[in-house]
């Protein structure tokens, strides 16, 4: 093999390994990303993409396999509309944009992404009433949507979206009843319903949710009897019941205190058994951002 032959297989196995590094994922996606920097006012960032540099350098940004998977852009000072556009990320299953400054209707296209897994869209200013394809979301495991400006009713085939562990829509505008089929829920673990407008009797029975460890009731104008199974769940550690018209508690009377973090209602004799614990820790009124993690 001669000198210069010797140098062309190097550069050339280079190059390759160098294309393969920096492979980039289609132009309909990068199109897509382009749409979503302009439409969030991405000069603006906090921490901004370098737009001459490869997409799997972006801030926030990642790729596997040339798809973007993940974007992770929470309190980075993104203000304005999501982009129809999100649609064309077809492999997307990690989106978390909380705490920014992002306004209008939540884009029906992000419930259409048929592999998003963690949609994490709190305190924003979003309002208009949770998109009907929100239903079709086989994968999706977690929706925090709390601290915003969104209202109507929760939609009453919710429990369709079985793969749901986190549905947390504190602190909107909700309203009407709690649809009997969250029953159906079955891997659902945090509840967060605090401070919305939904009323009436619960009719859920929550021993049919044995994964619950946070509920959340709190502020709304529920009546009628605590729910029955909320004392029988075995992984219960928050519960918040205050602020309400609940006329009976008879079935958290003998509740486990074992295992509890937080414990409020609007029942004296309870509040004053569970005195002992620090309410100070309760996760979901404090409602604290949590990162979605990779998958």
């Amino acid at each position: 093999m001669t000198v210069n032959h010797a140098k062309y297989l190097l550069a050339t196995f280079v190059l390759s390994i160098s294309s393969f590094s920096f492979a980039q994922v289609s132009e309909q996606e990068k199109e897509a990303l382009l749409d979503f920097y302009s439409s969030t006012n991405g000069k603006e960032w906090t921490t901004k993409w370098d737009l001459e540099a490869p997409i799997s350098s972006w801030y926030g940004v990642t790729i596997k396999e040339n798809h973007v998977v993940s974007i992770i852009l929470n309190y980075n000072n993104l203000v304005g509309r999501l982009p129809k556009s999100f649609l064309k990320l077809e492999k997307l299953t990690n989106l978390n944009l909380a705490m920014n400054g992002l306004k209008g209707e939540l884009p029906k296209e992000l419930f259409e992404l048929k592999q998003i897994k963690n949609l994490a869209l709190e305190m924003n200013n979003f309002k208009g009433s949770l998109p009907s394809q929100f239903l079709g979301c086989e994968n999706l495991e977690t929706l925090t949507l709390y601290n915003n400006n969104l209202d109507g009713e929760i939609p009453s085939k919710i429990g369709d979206v079985k793969s749901l562990k986190v549905l947390n829509i504190s602190g909107n505008y909700f309203s009407g009843s709690i649809p009997k089929s969250v029953e159906d829920l079955v891997n659902l673990e945090v509840l967060g319903l605090f401070g919305n407008k939904l009323d009436g009797e619960i009719a859920i029975d929550f021993k049919k949710l044995p994964k619950l460890s946070e509920i959340s009731l709190a502020y709304n104008n529920f009546e009628g009897a605590v729910p029955n199974g909320i004392g029988n769940l075995e992984e219960l550690k928050y519960l918040q019941l205050q602020g309400n018209k609940f006329n009976s508690f008879a079935s958290i009377q003998n509740i486990k205190k074992e295992g509890l973090l937080a414990f409020d209602s609007d029942d004296f004799q309870l509040n004053k058994d569970f005195e002992k614990l620090d309410l100070s820790t309760t996760r979901i009124v404090n409602s604290k951002l949590e990162d979605v993690k990779e998958n």
